[in-house]
């Protein structure tokens, strides 16, 4: 009885486990499985932490430092002294102890307030940075997804294709076979159906490829999607309509432009800090030492001091190290200047592009689904053309070709609408976790 009830409640959990692995993977699902698992946000979240720890550091350099020392010994020194018969060998063996305390106060460091103001310049550009590749993660999950359901749906208009050669050749053979086709006919025939289960072939291999790439992102093998409903997709142009109104906003919020920026500014302090290393500093400095039998002048005696004092350390000369250091930080800052320029060109140039590119989507996929409307009656027609003994098996075939063609142009076009709906926004730099909600609305 008790091996019949953990038969029954395996049995139960095979098939809820069953269930829910049948369950299909939604675009959401996928994102949210990436962000635990792919290794290059982890990455930046852990090196966005590593420059905020950069604030505590520099912020300690105007806190008190305090240090304190102790030191136990037994010490043997030997000595010779001139004497009446000569030389005087003696030892004598101690203990000694010593133990401080002291405590360092930086009153005036220029270099150290440049030091602090870099850092939080470094952790404002470490946001951007983490920002930039949460949003680039945006962009590959989708692709990924979207590169899978592409790669299935033109295996299975593959497979239609290699069903309707098949069925063409068999035609042309049974035609032969009556006497009322040609051998010709049957080799075109045999040779669109070889193309056909080819593309099949490669077909079915990029399903694969496809997958695992997804698999690389989200930790494991998906077995179903969900499909793409074309009817929920929204085809909309970019609303304000004005290109040049984007770009100004990308300048704005685009997390490339304002990493770059970041960098200037750290570049900046940079150059501030090694101007200022030249500058004279100045510490509070207290303290307690005691020490007892410290050395063989001092055998039975105690010392208790305290001190305080005012230091200040005046840099004169490093042989041209100071120097050295500066103009490198200037040439720093150079390239920080270059390097932003080129972002705010590249990202000028990624707004134009996906602009242009989602609205010859929306063009193209209203001229596709007409397409395939078409090619289909043109199909339909040509075959009963052939029938009728009107055309040719080779023009059956190009019309066969036509409209698996005219299918695959649809589906990419929808497929490349997405994607340039996604990065424009991500060149924008308005790309958040609720565009993939958004997104996922259109499949099931």
């Amino acid at each position: 009885m008790k091996r019949l009830v953990h038969l029954v409640l395996f049995g139960m959990v095979s098939l809820t486990a069953s269930v829910l692995h049948a369950e299909p993977l939604s675009l959401s699902d996928a994102y949210h499985d990436a962000l635990d698992y792919d290794a290059k946000i982890q990455a930046a979240k852990a090196d966005n932490l590593v420059y905020k720890e950069e604030i505590g550091k520099a912020r300690a350099q105007f806190r008190p430092s305090l240090r304190a020392t102790l030191a136990r010994g037994r010490n043997t020194t030997e000595s010779e002294t001139p004497g009446y018969y000569g030389m005087v060998k003696n030892t004598k063996s101690y203990n000694s102890f010593n133990y401080g305390i002291s405590v360092r106060q930086s009153l005036l460091n220029i270099a150290s307030i440049a030091a602090y103001q870099q850092a939080k310049a470094l952790a404002s550009g470490s946001e951007a940075q983490l920002q930039k590749e949460s949003s680039v993660l945006i962009t590959r999950v989708i692709e990924a997804y979207c590169n899978a359901l592409l790669s299935e749906d033109n295996l299975v208009f593959s497979q239609a294709h290699v069903k309707a050669t098949k069925e063409q050749l068999d035609r042309a053979q049974m035609l032969y076979d009556k006497g009322l086709g040609t051998i010709t006919d049957i080799n075109e025939s045999k040779a669109a159906y070889d193309m056909a289960v080819a593309d099949e072939v490669e077909s079915r291999h990029r399903v694969g490829f496809n997958r695992r790439e997804l698999k690389r992102l989200i930790g494991f093998y998906p077995d179903t999607l969900c499909q793409l409903q074309p009817d929920k997709m929204v085809l909309v142009r970019p609303d304000p309509e004005s290109v040049d109104t984007w770009i100004e906003t990308a300048r704005m919020s685009n997390p490339s432009i304002t990493a770059a920026t970041q960098d200037i500014k750290v570049a900046g302090k940079e150059l501030f800090k090694q101007r200022a290393s030249r500058y004279p500093t100045v510490e509070l400095v207290a303290g307690r030492s005691y020490s007892r039998s410290d050395n063989n002048y001092t055998i039975g005696s105690t010392y208790d001091t305290y001190y305080i004092s005012l230091q200040a350390n005046v840099p004169i000369y490093y042989g041209g190290y100071t120097s050295a250091m500066v103009r490198q930080a200037k040439a720093k800052k150079m390239k920080a200047e270059a390097e932003l320029s080129l972002q705010e060109r590249q990202v000028e140039s990624d707004v134009s592009k996906y602009y242009d590119e989602i609205i010859n989507s929306i063009a193209q996929i209203k001229a596709y689904v007409q397409a395939v409307k078409s090619e289909s009656i043109a199909l339909t027609g040509t075959e009963k053309s052939f029938k009728a003994g009107l055309r040719t098996n080779a023009d059956v075939l190009n019309a066969i070709e036509k409209y698996y063609d005219s299918k695959r142009a649809l589906a990419k076009a929808r497929y490349g609408y997405i994607m340039g709906h996604v990065m424009f926004k991500d060149a924008t730099g308005t790309l958040s976790a609720e565009d993939v909600e958004e997104v996922n609305k259109w499949f099931h």
